[in-house]
């Protein structure tokens, strides 16, 4: 069990390398365009983002999670040539199909999602960008289940590259505002997704099977509301932001989700790597040992990045960001620990997944996205950009709990439920308080070191990285299971 622990930590360094890589530019361009643009001009930029990610979720199909699935039954390489090229060619008639649509209903949904069709041409640049986009998740999809970490990590850092540096060019030197950050984006897609293909090259043919879209489908398809419903948590919180507060509000909340960024960097590595590492151990006897195991380290690991996070984003805003966007602090320790639920969330749905009982993700994602636009509906008004963190806080700890529960149902696993739910808990209360009580200057950084050290010596005592014992098999804890 160590080594496999051990390879999936070197697994997921890789993966986390690869993803630091890929949306580091997302960090780098922050105190270019936040001094480059005005606060209403970064709002904007960030709401096509943020919509355009919400139509990437959905388009995925649960392809990723499918071919991730089905990949190591396929008895050769030949058929599991024919699985990604059956899929990828399902990705690129979806994807081009619908850009066009959004393309011909562009004015339409500027109207709608930003609130005047002064906005079209933005839309129709977001539109054309989605294939592109898609087509690098599906090469980053491909090199993960045939482990090829260096190639992942070449792709990811050419789109950190170009992405950046088109950014840089059309906005700081050509001074073309919000269109030069969509085209760079446009350009960077394109590019990579060019890339990527040529990296993938050996594992696609010009090969289609009806009968495996068909089953990774049956088994994709549930997953198509659970991906409309993250994408409405993703989308909901700057669409009422900006109908209830401004566009400068947006902003300071799109620099928020920064932090949100930053946290997700290290769960995408660690989510990247469990996928594939689960599924190829999943016949394994010792597998409920190692998976309990692994969530529990996560816990620990992920726990701390959000509470880290948490309490120097202060120190963090006022190095990279103007005064104006310092309000960014609050919102961002709550959406910190919405990305660390949202790993749980991954985690935790690996149980039914491998169960095949993907049908019911849809009660937990419909849930999820049910609370995030009430919460959202209920606080943002009121809070601004603090209550659309803590709504969106809210709506992926609700898709986190309810999918744990599922989960345990049909692939019950040695999980300490209780103490993982408990030190997450902790470890947020600590964030928030050391951000709103903690002193100016070194007296400040000791408490947030004390904090820190708090944390760590629970999850020490809690012993979060070991599995439940059977019932009867030891003392009780204090949390229980």
């Amino acid at each position: 069990m160590r080594e496999a622990l051990k390879k999936l930590s070197g697994e997921s360094l890789v993966y986390g390398l690869g993803q630091a890589g890929g949306r580091a530019v997302q960090l780098l361009l922050v105190p270019i365009l936040t001094r480059a643009l005005t606060p209403a001009a970064y709002g904007v930029s960030d709401l096509i983002v943020a919509y355009s990610q919400t139509v990437v979720l959905v388009l995925v199909f649960g392809m990723d999670g499918a071919l991730a699935r089905f990949f190591y039954q396929e008895p050769d390489r030949q058929a599991r040539v024919r699985m990604v090229s059956t899929s990828l060619l399902f990705r690129v008639v979806t994807s081009v199909v619908t850009a066009l649509a959004l393309g011909l209903l562009a004015p339409m949904f500027a109207g709608a999602l930003m609130s005047s069709a002064v906005y079209k041409k933005y839309v129709l640049i977001g539109a054309a960008t989605i294939p592109f986009t898609l087509l690098v998740l599906f090469a980053n999809d491909v090199l993960r289940v045939t482990f090829q970490p260096t190639k992942f990590i070449a792709l990811n850092i050419a789109q950190t590259v170009l992405t950046g540096g088109a950014a840089i060019y059309l906005v700081v030197g050509r001074h073309l505002g919000v269109v030069g950050v969509l085209y760079g984006k446009l350009i960077a897609d394109l590019l990579c997704a060019l890339f990527g293909l040529v990296l993938i090259r050996h594992t696609i043919r010009p090969a289609f099977s009806r009968e495996v879209l068909g089953r990774m489908l049956r088994l994709g398809a549930p997953l198509v509301p659970s991906g409309f419903a993250y994408g409405i948590i993703l989308g909901v919180d700057r669409f009422v932001l900006q109908r209830t507060r401004s566009l400068d509000e947006v902003a300071v909340y799109a620099v928020a989700m920064k932090f949100f960024t930053i946290v997700t960097m290290g769960v995408s590595a660690f989510q990247l790597a469990y996928g594939p590492f689960a599924f190829a151990r999943a016949r394994e006897p010792d597998s409920p040992r190692l998976f309990a195991r692994v969530f529990g380290l996560y816990v620990v690991a992920a726990g701390f990045a959000g509470l880290f996070v948490s309490v120097f984003a202060p120190e963090a805003l006022a190095v990279l960001v103007p005064a104006q966007y310092r309000a960014a602090a609050t919102p961002a320790a709550w959406l910190a620990f919405a990305a660390v639920a949202q790993g749980a969330y991954s985690v935790a749905s690996i149980g039914v997944v491998l169960a095949l009982r993907t049908a019911w993700l849809f009660w937990s994602s419909t849930a999820a996205a049910a609370v995030a636009i009430a919460m959202q509906f209920a606080l943002t008004p009121v809070l601004g950009a603090p209550g659309a963190a803590i709504a969106t806080f809210m709506g992926y700890a609700t898709s986190a709990l309810i999918t744990y529960g599922i989960a345990q149902r049909f692939h019950p696993l040695p999980f300490h439920g209780g103490r993982m739910l408990a030190a997450l808990a902790l470890a947020l209360g600590a964030g928030l308080l050391a951000q709103r009580y903690a002193p100016a200057g070194v007296l400040g950084i000791a408490v947030k070191l004390v904090a820190l050290a708090a944390y760590a010596g629970a999850c020490i005592g809690w012993q979060l990285w070991r599995e439940r014992e059977p019932a009867g098999a030891g003392p009780a804890t204090s949390f229980g299971a």
